[in-house]
């Protein structure tokens, strides 16, 4: 099942990247690697320039819905910072998370309990926005609360550069291994938030991901399956049910009518179960993983031994920070002496 296709194009508002961009500072790589293309620092390829450009005048949400409904699914990765999001980007993945749980572990070392607000997750969305031209999905968690705060969510994450935003109908604690789940709204609640999230966004375009945690907290697929079919028919455009059992997607892409995101063993996998978009969720735990293994290391040995070769490459750390575009805009505006000291 495909998701409704853009329903029109939008000039989108100027943007501090955007204005780098224009003034030929930023470069395209971004653009670029949304279509998997390798393309110099600071050049466009030839024939890219429309493309460039075409991907430039439309909406967060438009581009978002031209990734689906292709042979292989788009990729999603979660982020938990905004050097991961750029990271994603550089290596071509089509879509990022901006996500609560890996928010949670980076910005405060905590698990996805349903502590962090509604603010860190604008905030996070705004920031990688900023950075990035990739679609980002917004997890927004249960949106804040009731249907006035979810409308007011939505359109601040909106404004923030979010492609897609994601409400869920867990709230209060929630994901505390060895305990029960949290409480899951009741099913016409949840609904009233849906409709609340469709009548606040400005941009038609914007898609909104609709979650339904019942499985993951033990109750019965079919429960689930008719839960998020009622938030399709409530104006959802992207379903996600965790701990569905992969062979069950084409299943819950028929009673919704809508794609579904999940996680799969490969790419391969996910495009014979009929994913939508693949998600990826375990680049902080591998993260964290080597942090952990190069301490480990220097607390036993007195000093890096195998786990040096995680390191990132000096090159590569600069792409990742833009140095030459900010060394490029320092001499612009006579910041950096002539002689580059």
């Amino acid at each position: 099942m495909r998701i409704r296709p853009p329903a029109k194009e939008q000039v989108l508002k100027p943007t501090r990247r955007r204005f780098l961009e224009s003034a030929g500072i930023a470069g395209v790589a971004g653009g670029a690697a949304l279509a998997g293309v390798a393309v110099p620092a600071g050049a466009v390829a030839p024939g890219r320039a429309a493309v460039a450009q075409a991907a430039e005048s439309a909406s967060p949400g438009a581009r978002f819905r031209r990734l689906l409904g292709g042979d292989d699914p788009p990729r999603c990765v979660n982020c938990g910072d905004v050097a991961t999001a750029r990271l994603a980007e550089m290596h071509g993945f089509e879509i990022v998370m901006t996500g609560g749980s890996a928010l949670s572990l980076s910005k405060y070392g905590i698990g996805d309990f349903g502590m962090i607000t509604m603010d860190d997750l604008v905030e996070f969305c705004g920031r990688a926005a900023d950075r990035i031209d990739t679609p980002i999905i917004a997890d927004a968690d249960d949106g804040g609360g009731n249907p006035l705060n979810v409308y007011r969510t939505v359109q601040r994450m909106e404004k923030a550069g979010a492609a897609c935003i994601m409400i869920e109908d867990l709230y209060g604690a929630k994901h505390l291994a060895g305990y029960d789940e949290g409480k899951i709204l009741g099913r016409e609640a949840m609904v009233d938030k849906v409709r609340a999230a469709v009548d606040a966004r400005r941009d038609d375009d914007l898609v909104l991901l609709v979650r339904s945690d019942v499985v993951a907290d033990g109750g019965p697929l079919e429960d689930a399956l008719e839960r998020v079919t009622a938030y399709a028919e409530a104006g959802g455009d992207l379903i996600f049910v965790p701990g569905i059992p992969l062979d069950q997607c084409r299943r819950a892409v028929e009673m919704a009518g809508r794609p579904i995101l999940t996680g799969a063993p490969s790419l391969a996998a996910a495009r014979d179960a009929g994913v939508g978009v693949l998600f990826i969720g375990a680049m902080g735990a591998i993260a964290t993983g080597a942090m952990d293994r190069a301490m480990a290391e220097l607390m036993r040995d007195g000093e890096l031994g195998e786990t040096a070769a995680l390191s990132l490459p000096g090159a590569r750390r600069l792409e990742l920070i833009g140095n030459e575009s900010a060394a490029e805009r320092a001499r612009r505006f006579n910041a950096l002496r002539e002689d580059g000291q």
